[in-house]
């Protein structure tokens, strides 16, 4: 592991806890359809994970952009890395997924009619992905494409995200109604990729091990607060996540492991994030008709054994294999024509 990974290691961990409290939401979800069980407030709140998915988002392109441009590279190679990264786990699933629907349609709950462009590019459109959960990574293609602008010109990127961030703020305030195209613009959400650059701005030096004594458990105690409660809010929730990010950029944590397993969760939070709703989809059919407890906890444990197995079996070796052949050809593309 590159001292640079090393130094992430909390970040991963907490991305991987977030990961599992979606995967807990949608087990709620699906055991409430499907057994009859009752919402457990600190499970049905897991939709609360993606503000942390995106709050980290911002704030790990932007020190992954910076480290890419210290060493020479650029708009080319940070393009590659984010394709890679998003459509090499991705793909497999959204076509399974609508060929699923194209052979059972009756097979969701609710009414879907997913758009085959949006759910094979991510590309924003009124239609909705096939992939339920794809939704959020239409909206990190559009954090993506955005913050490109830094390798262009970092004056327009601040330029364009201010901008950005107040369009957002003036829309939400006025409680405009949006269609699902210009709501993947304009949603209030954006603001945390923006939040997650600005901190990566500000701790871009590190961050003191006394300010992150601070920091830290307060962060703890806002998401705690929020997780627990039946009406969270998702500004409180923001401000634990970006005080957790902060603290984790002192000195402690970015020496010290949080432990292999919850590195293990980390590295496959996106293969779980991909597949676990699919397949509690059929657990809870299998399982129909049984203990609603004991349904939401195997809901539970099959989400993320799914997406650990999906991340093992097929998206580390995936993601290795599709680096290392585009890695001759960038750099290829990169030497001076004669």
């Amino acid at each position: 592991m590159t001292q640079g990974a090393k130094r992430l290691e909390w970040l991963e961990a907490m991305r991987g806890l977030a990961a599992m409290w979606v995967v807990a939401r949608h087990a709620t979800q699906a055991a409430s359809a499907f057994l009859g069980a009752k919402d457990v407030t600190v499970f049905a709140n897991g939709f609360l994970g993606v503000d942390f998915f995106f709050v980290l988002s911002g704030f790990i392109i932007a020190v992954s952009s910076q480290a890419l441009l210290a060493s020479g590279r650029g708009l080319r190679e940070y393009a590659t890395a984010r394709a890679i990264r998003i459509y090499v786990p991705y793909l497999p699933v959204a076509v399974a997924v609508l060929v699923l629907y194209a052979l059972f349609p009756g097979v969701s709950k609710g009414a879907r009619e997913p758009g085959l462009i949006t759910s094979l590019t991510l590309l924003p459109s009124n239609a909705r992905p096939a992939l339920s959960v794809a939704w959020t990574l239409v909206h990190e293609m559009i954090f993506y494409a955005i913050f490109s602008l830094f390798f262009i010109s970092r004056r327009l990127l601040a330029v364009v995200i201010a901008s950005w961030a107040v369009l957002i703020v003036t829309v939400w305030s006025l409680h405009f109604q949006l269609p699902r195209l210009a709501a993947y613009f304009l949603s209030p959400l954006n603001l945390c990729f923006v939040l997650g650059v600005l901190l990566a701005l500000l701790t871009r030096r590190g961050v003191p091990n006394r300010v992150a004594l601070v920091l830290a458990p307060v962060g703890v105690a806002l998401v705690v607060s929020q997780a627990v409660s039946h009406d969270p809010s998702r500004i409180l929730v923001t401000l634990g996540f970006a005080g957790l990010v902060t603290a984790s950029r002192a000195p402690w944590p970015m020496s010290n492991s949080p432990g292999r397993m919850l590195l293990l969760f980390g590295a496959a939070s996106y293969a779980i994030y991909l597949v676990h709703n699919p397949v509690q989809s059929v657990v809870a059919r299998m399982i129909q008709g049984g203990s609603p407890a004991a349904g939401l906890v195997a809901l539970v444990i099959a989400g993320a054994a799914a997406g650990l197995a999906y991340h093992l079996l097929y998206e580390r070796g995936a993601l290795r294999w599709a680096r290392s052949r585009t890695r001759p050809v960038l750099a290829a593309a990169a030497q001076p024509t004669q």
